[in-house]
């Protein structure tokens, strides 16, 4: 977002204010006015909010009368007491004083040594999986995730402490998901979970005071009862759900005050960006370029996590954590399909979409190639089974160096009649999407929720069929 600047000179006409973040009113030379909040310095110029649209605009400090000039400069002076506090509260130099949207998410992944995890025309997202060591606002969060979107500023930051995916999990990640196995029970889960909450809530609490509580969330499902911070364009939200998470996110003040609610993308601009997204090479590749990635981490949860990546596709803001508790995900991992798509349904319908299930006996390009014409990534159902991964892996690197792709073909379906004759075990059930196919080669590109590594791999799709559970789910514009 670009921030607006207004040239007209201001009066302030409200008391000056001894907190950050207090609605005032600013008369121009024309007898008009205004009703605004100080939200911080960005260079050498103040950062004010309109009320009447919630949007960001500098102005020079010149250009206030001198009272005006006395207030916003209290607030400025109070802005820079608190940023040291603030900074030791979270044990990171993550607050600069303007609110995130007006930041380069890269500043504050920077300062929260965050792994870069996604990155589309649309959007971006870093991530890391942290270790004992790493210390959130007092407390060791399993994951941190940041969020932002086309113009590369920060929009959302997530920290997720004690909760039932990551605790005291002994599973791999990517491909190794399926080795190991949770060791957390409920009481060890709840004694670490109330110790984050409370070590969390004092932290915060020692700088901003007291929260307030309010309900938040976008769905029936995921409607929950949280406490709330308000700083400098910023709203902390603090999350407890019995047996399930500790969160703490970090929104945009207008998403805090709507309850977590997140405005609709118009149909038709969904519909146009997928198609726009779709990618077509000279040897027959067409794929979907522009799929946001989630990594699952070391816990169960391709299920909640491929959910989030389609959702995000289609303009649907989710995070897998939540859809994990909708889905009634176990310890560890392992989330009903069932469970979840009801909530999916939900929310999907909520946001002007659409969904559409199917059952194939036999998984071919032509039962897929339809939706990815269309931008809409397909959620497979399958068993991530040990010749299929070597296949995978395989294919898609010696896939870089093919120049003869009619010899490929030929490769490719006698490697395919190989693979086919063994015995598929029952096992290593799994959900990943399909974003894209070669019908010259028949076969299917394949992207699981396991990091940049696994954005795209190609598979023969009689090997995809030998692999298949045969569900297909899609979130249509």
């Amino acid at each position: 977002m670009k921030p607006l600047f207004l040239c007209l000179p201001l009066v302030l006409c409200a008391q000056l204010h001894a907190a950050i973040g207090q609605w005032q009113v600013l008369q121009d030379g024309e007898g008009g006015s205004i009703k605004v909040r100080f939200e911080g310095l960005q260079k050498d110029k103040y950062l004010l909010r309109r009320e009447t649209d919630g949007k960001l605009f500098e102005t020079s400090p010149g250009m206030l009368p001198a009272e005006a000039r006395t207030a916003i400069d209290a607030e400025a002076k109070l802005l820079s007491e608190e940023l040291p506090k603030l900074s030791a509260m979270a044990g990171h130099k993550m607050f600069s004083g303007t609110p995130f949207e007006v930041r380069p998410a890269q500043e504050i992944a920077d300062a929260l040594d965050l792994r870069p995890e996604s990155k589309t025309k649309h959007s971006a997202s870093w991530r890391s999986y942290t270790g004992e060591k790493y210390k959130l606002f007092g407390a060791r969060p399993y994951s941190v995730a940041l969020y932002a979107g086309e113009d590369g500023n920060a929009s959302i930051l997530s920290a997720v402490y004690s909760n039932k995916g990551d605790f005291k999990s002994g599973v791999g990640s990517g491909e190794d998901h399926f080795k190991g196995k949770s060791e957390a029970d409920e009481a060890s889960l709840a004694k670490a979970m109330e110790a984050d909450e409370k070590a969390v809530l004092a932290a915060i609490s020692s700088v901003l005071g007291e929260p307030k509580t309010q309900r938040f969330g976008d769905s029936r499902n995921t409607r929950r009862v949280v406490r709330r911070w308000d700083w400098n364009g910023h709203s902390l939200i603090l999350s407890s759900e019995e047996l399930e998470y500790v969160s703490l996110s970090i929104v945009p003040l207008e998403l805090a005050d709507g309850g977590g609610k997140t405005a609709k993308v118009k149909d038709g601009d969904i519909r146009k960006r997928l198609k726009e997204d779709v990618v077509r090479e000279k040897n027959g590749d067409v794929y979907l370029g522009q799929i946001p990635m989630v990594d699952q981490g070391p816990k169960g949860y391709c299920v909640p996590a491929t959910f989030e990546r389609a959702m995000r596709a289609a303009g649907i803001e989710a995070d897998m954590y939540l859809l994990a508790m909708v889905g009634k995900s176990g310890m560890g991992g392992g989330t009903s399909v069932e469970y979840l798509l009801e909530e999916v349904r939900s929310q999907v319908r909520n946001k002007g979409r659409r969904t559409k299930d199917e059952r194939v006996k036999e998984l071919k390009v032509r039962d897929v190639k339809r939706y990815i014409d269309e931008g809409v990534p397909v959620m497979w159902t399958m068993r991530s089974l040990g010749p299929y991964n070597d296949t995978a892996n395989k294919n898609t690197n010696k896939r870089r160096s093919v120049t003869d792709w009619t010899a490929w073909a030929k490769e490719v379906a006698e490697q395919a009649a190989t693979v086919i004759k063994k015995e598929g075990e029952q096992d290593n059930y799994h959900i990943c999407m399909i974003v894209g196919y070669n019908e010259a080669t028949n076969e299917l590109a394949v992207s699981d929720s396991w990091g940049a590594s696994y954005e795209r791999r190609w598979v023969p799709a009689p090997v995809a069929n030998w692999a298949s559970s045969g569900g297909l789910f899609m979130i249509l514009p």
